[in-house]
Order: structure tokens, then C-alpha cells, then sequence
């Protein structure tokens, strides 16, 4: 279940932020006081790098909601047809 809550909590995200971008493509650009156009694109590199760690985020998410959901089946307890007839599988019985 909470593979499912942190999915629609980045699709929420990936929302907000295509919103986001569309309205602020929309505004007219500021113009920029004169002497900070280094200091303007110091920080449009910054924004680039951190676009580009998020999209690795991303695909880093994607990867592990893929691993746990292939391993999902294999980490379930055997059933009974599997366990050697009047032996209980080990893994029920609480600590000694």
C-alpha cells in the first residue's frame, strides 16, 4: 500500500510542476538589473542540474517500484504443499 501512496504522491508532484511551469512560461520574463547576468546564469545551471537529479530520481523510483514488485511473489511464506508432510515451517514459530 505505500508503494501506491508514494506513486500518487509523485504524480501529484510531476502535476504540480508541469502546472507550475506552464504559468511561469506564461508571464512575461523580468528584465534583469545590469551587472547580474552571471549571478542569473549561475543559478539557470543550478536549475538544470537539479532537473536533471530528479529525472535520475525518477528513474531510480521507477527501477525499485519494478524490483519490489518482481519480488513481491518470491518473499511470501511457501504454502504447505511445499514443506516436507508434519514438519511446521520454521519461520511461524515465535522467538525461543
Amino acid at each position: 500500500m505505500s508503494v501506491f501512496v508514494f506513486i500518487i504522491i509523485i504524480v501529484a508532484l510531476v502535476t504540480f510542476g508541469e502546472v507550475a511551469s506552464k504559468r511561469v512560461a506564461a508571464r512575461p520574463p523580468t528584465p534583469v538589473e545590469p551587472g547580474r547576468d552571471a549571478e542569473v546564469e549561475r543559478l539557470r545551471e543550478h536549475v538544470a542540474l537539479l532537473a536533471s537529479q530528479v529525472d535520475r530520481l525518477t528513474e531510480e523510483q521507477r527501477f525499485m517500484t519494478r524490483l519490489l514488485e518482481g519480488a513481491a511473489p518470491a518473499s511470501r511464506a511457501p504454502s504447505d504443499e511445499s514443506r516436507p508432510e508434519g514438519r511446521p515451517d520454521s519461520r511461524l514459530r515465535g522467538p525461543n
